[in-house]
């Protein structure tokens, strides 16, 4: 059985981040505080400036969150994802829409 091309993309590509979380030093940045989903986004480590394209890796997931520019997120997913690709700048600003 063929694993769809989507799911294998984001299995690729979130694998170095899971690699990267236990070399994360500094207190934990969980986001969101509150909700069902929480995400500790590697911004510090990670670097995907060079990544120009938009991911979801939960696509079925809805649970707005706001970064502190102001953009409204999907999921907390979504936003480490730009965290990760300003390279820190665009963090969690509070639950739910801006």
């Amino acid at each position: 059985m063929a694993i769809p091309f989507g799911v294998l993309c984001s299995q690729l590509f979130f694998i170095p981040i899971y690699l990267a979380l236990p070399s994360v030093s500094g207190p934990p940045r969980w986001w969101p505080p509150h909700g069902n989903i929480k995400v500790k986004c590697p911004y510090e480590k990670v670097d995907f400036s060079w990544f120009q394209e938009t991911v979801n890796p939960y696509p079925g997931l809805y649970q707005p969150i706001c970064g502190n520019n102001l953009i409204t997120y999907d999921n907390p997913c979504i936003l480490c994802v730009v965290s990760m690709k300003s390279r820190g700048k665009i963090r969690f600003l509070h639950d739910g829409q801006c």
